[in-house]
């Protein structure tokens, strides 16, 4: 089948990756525009586009103002799927209506649990023990369309948002090679989502998110409660105040915005990594802004 891949990061090369070794075609990649990276804000192209570019594919730079614009597919021929997978903006109804055979979004969450633009990181902030993969059949409303199909996927004690993403896409991807072509041959049966389903909506974090006052952490350390002292992501979200919520958000906001606190000397330090030991929270890793991460607790 040939195929229009929109997408952005490493998971979607991973789907690429599948569908080529798979034997289908994609002829034109949609990714955003390059940004600049690093303190020299080097105009930098996304993974995706790196990896057409290697293989001379098309590729179609946007926004959310060119996707607006028709005329950004003048080039492109006739394609039996678009695929979506990690692409970060809202699909408008035109191009949903390209392709022959419709649109497929590889969603990284068992929906109609997490909804939105980071389904991973709060699958891990809120600990689930499950996590999974959910091929929708695109219509205009972000992540509504219908099942096609579900996997599972374990969350992993270890997992960070990059480890549990990667496992879900890849997941993602075998699923999307199995139903493809049924897809296309309408001979596989979409199930609408509950209009009504309690779905929670995900949402970005910013760098306040991060943010874990150093009573907290400090209390954590000691195995205690902190309820008296306000974390505001856990605050907004009504989950506990305790070691394994510190842990959970550790893991969650790594790499961004990443959990962070100021020390006695209001030095902003980054806690990098965690384990807790019978509900204690060990600092395994952290970093003073301006210095080399330690491996030793710094508090």
């Amino acid at each position: 089948m040939t195929i229009l891949l929109a997408g952005t990061p490493s998971t979607t090369v991973l789907v690429a990756e599948a569908l080529v070794q798979a034997g289908h075609t994609i002829s034109s990649v949609l990714c955003p525009f390059p940004k600049p990276v690093g303190r020299k804000k080097v105009l930098t192209p996304s993974e995706v586009e790196g990896w057409a570019q290697k293989r001379s594919i098309a590729v179609i730079n946007v926004d959310k103002i060119a996707l607006q614009d028709k005329t950004i597919l003048n080039d492109v021929q006739a394609v039996d799927v678009l695929v979506v997978a990690d692409f970060g903006y809202l699909i408008p109804a035109w191009l949903l209506r390209f392709p022959k055979y419709g649109a497929l979004n590889i969603h990284p969450s068992l929906l109609p649990r997490w909804r939105g633009a980071a389904p991973v990181p709060f699958t891990l902030l809120f600990g689930d023990g499950e996590s999974g993969v959910t091929i929708i059949a695109m219509n205009e409303k972000f992540d509504m369309g219908g099942v096609v199909a579900q996997k599972k996927v374990a969350v992993e004690g270890q997992d960070t948002t990059p480890t549990l993403l990667d496992r879900c896409f890849r997941a993602g991807a075998e699923l999307l090679l199995q139903v493809l072509e049924p897809f296309a041959q309408g001979s596989i049966k979409v199930l609408p989502q509950t209009a009504d389903a309690p779905t929670p909506t995900t949402r970005k974090f910013t760098k306040d998110d991060g943010f874990v006052p150093m009573e907290a952490i400090k209390k954590a350390l000691e195995g205690e409660m902190f309820e008296t002292t306000s974390v505001p992501l856990l605050d907004e979200y009504h989950l506990p105040h305790t070691a394994v919520f510190i842990d959970n958000m550790v893991r969650a906001l790594t790499p961004w915005p990443g959990v962070w606190t100021r020390n006695a000397q209001s030095e902003r330090q980054k806690i990098l990594e965690v384990a807790i030991r019978e509900s204690t929270l060990i600092v395994t890793s952290s970093q003073l802004e301006g210095q080399k991460p330690q491996k030793t607790q710094l508090f």
